[in-house]
């Protein structure tokens, strides 16, 4: 006999614990409401197979309703990162039909029914928990020691009545932080800032000498952060700007930072500046 609210709750469940492997895959986080409501999609979605689709159908479905699942969780991060959690989350499945039949091989025969590339295991539910925890811990390990991609993020800075954008590489490294407010540091290349700062301001925050800006008005908004590198002891000038956004997915989100001054070219066109992970 089957019962509709265990095989609701069963599929919720691994859906929850595959999307959430996928995050550990691809590197992301999401809220636990959007997990819990894929979820809920995912235990409904298992209600549906249950009608009496077509073959071809059933299988034709499953791109259109993974990738709402993922986007439903995680949202639209991009092309690459999407499609990254989309057969991320694939392989979670694919792991669990594969232990299953590995079961249905070495134990017992299971009677596996095949609708449309989607296999059906009438197997104890306590089973079935067993094997999908015990794929989302082998998920989780590949994540835990997966090497991160370097993160990139855009930035927009605003100083006087000029813009400008520029591209920051996280640096887990960089735990600069204003002693006094306790806010983040954004390390930028001086020539990122040239058409935003006076080039007199500009030129002593490179040097790490903000006692030479004249302007009272600059004077300020600028001071000095010791930091200490491979190189040795040094410091840093810095500015607050009047205003810092973040760029994600074209949506300006409003940071609250330090600038540094770097006469160090960075990374090139690639990035301009050094981000903490803090940002």
């Amino acid at each position: 006999m089957l019962y509709l609210d265990v095989l609701f709750l069963l599929n919720a469940g691994i859906g929850a614990a595959f999307l959430l492997a996928a995050g550990k895959l691809a590197h992301r986080r999401t809220k636990r409401w959007r997990l819990l409501l894929a979820a809920l999609v995912a235990g409904g979605y298992s209600l549906v197979l249950l009608l009496a689709l077509p073959g071809w159908l059933l299988l034709l479905l499953q791109l259109p309703v993974s990738l709402g699942l993922v986007l439903l969780c995680y949202g639209w991060g991009g092309r690459r990162e999407t499609l990254q959690l989309l057969l991320s989350y694939w392989g979670g499945n694919l792991l669990l039909g594969a232990v299953l039949s590995i079961l249905e091989q070495w134990l017992a025969p299971l009677g596996a029914v095949n609708r449309g590339g989607i296999y059906y295991f009438p197997v104890q539910p306590l089973v079935l928990v067993l094997v999908t925890i015990g794929c989302y811990l082998a998920l989780w390990l590949v994540g835990k020691f997966r090497k991160k991609s370097a993160q990139r993020l855009r930035f927009r800075l605003q100083a006087g009545d000029r813009q400008v954008e520029f591209t920051a590489l996280v640096d887990t490294g960089n735990r600069l932080r204003d002693p006094i407010t306790g806010r983040s540091v954004l390390v930028v290349q001086k020539q990122v800032l040239r058409d935003c700062l006076p080039p007199a301001v500009l030129d002593a925050l490179s040097q790490g000498r903000p006692e030479q800006v004249d302007s009272a008005q600059w004077q300020r908004r600028c001071g000095v952060l010791p930091i200490r590198t491979a190189g040795g002891a040094g410091l840093l000038g810095t500015f607050r700007p009047e205003g810092l956004w973040l760029l994600q997915k074209g949506k300006p989100q409003r940071v609250e930072a330090l600038v540094a001054v770097t006469p160090q070219p960075l990374g090139g066109k690639e990035y301009q500046a050094l981000a903490g992970a803090e940002l």
